[in-house]
């Protein structure tokens, strides 16, 4: 039932995206692009996203690492006449490393996953209910040495709430416990210090004010995916980036990129 609702969603916003997306072209900026997985079809071949890469770099789009990406907006060295394109996925799905990181290596790019530590070490019940009730799919999650290959490759392995679970809510202790946890497991599992943090649901209506201020304290780079208008959210607390998933289709991504921020 949980999948099917995934795939209503996806029936919807393609509909509304075919309308928007008429005549898209990538705007000058740097755009942070955020996605889940490679495709709802676990039987889908990374040679999706290759072709989606290649297609966008045929309308001139430059990508870049995450990491650069993530300091460029923090510092506003926006580039004059350029598209540059990063990447990141939420939820730290097995598929992130047995698909998608072949696909950015032969790139060369190095990008940010944003991981729910208790997904990677709950016991069976917990991962069924995450993945029933949480995150809506049947995917399972990277394992710890996964991770660790692909941070000590250089991609940016960020948090994501030890739960995933929505922090709009006031509750100091609940808050702490989810996003300083978060940092927490991950840094005695690979060993790293852990900078970036990026909210559950990514929408702004999912975030409170006192969450923003944990999360702020707790990283030095925070991320939403939402408002993507703008480069900023929370009076420039909070890093927007912009959704996508592998397989969409090309006008579909243009239509994320075509929005100039400010």
């Amino acid at each position: 039932m949980n999948k099917e609702i995934l795939y209503i969603r996806k029936f919807l916003r393609d509909k509304l995206l075919d309308l928007l997306s008429l005549n898209a072209k990538p705007n000058v900026g740097i755009h942070i692009l955020n996605g889940h997985f490679l495709s709802l079809n676990n039987d889908a071949s990374p040679e999706i996203f290759q072709k989606l890469l290649e297609k966008l770099k045929d309308y001139g789009v430059k990508f870049i690492n995450f990491e650069e990406a993530a300091l460029r907006i923090k510092n506003s060295e926006f580039p004059p006449d350029q598209c540059l394109v990063a990447f990141t996925w939420d939820d730290g799905f097995e598929e992130c490393f047995s698909k998608i990181k072949p696909v950015l290596d032969y790139w060369n790019l190095k990008a940010g996953f944003f991981i729910n530590p208790n997904f990677i070490d709950g016991d069976s019940n917990y991962r069924e209910n995450f993945k029933k009730n949480i995150v809506l799919t049947d995917k399972d999650p990277m394992t710890w040495q996964m991770i660790k290959q692909m941070s000590v490759e250089g991609h940016i392995i960020g948090a994501h709430t030890l739960d995933h679970l929505s922090l709009k809510t006031d509750d100091l202790g609940f808050l702490k416990h989810q996003i300083e946890g978060s940092k927490k497991r991950i840094e005695e599992q690979l060993n790293i210090e852990v900078i970036h943090f990026a909210f559950p649901y990514g929408q702004l209506k999912y975030i409170s004010d006192a969450g923003v201020e944990v999360a702020c304290k707790t990283f030095p780079f925070v991320y939403s995916q939402d408002n993507y208008r703008h480069y900023f959210s929370f009076n420039g607390k909070v890093i927007n980036r912009r959704h996508f998933e592998c397989d969409w289709p090309l006008n579909h991504v243009l239509y994320f990129l075509k929005t100039k921020s400010f």
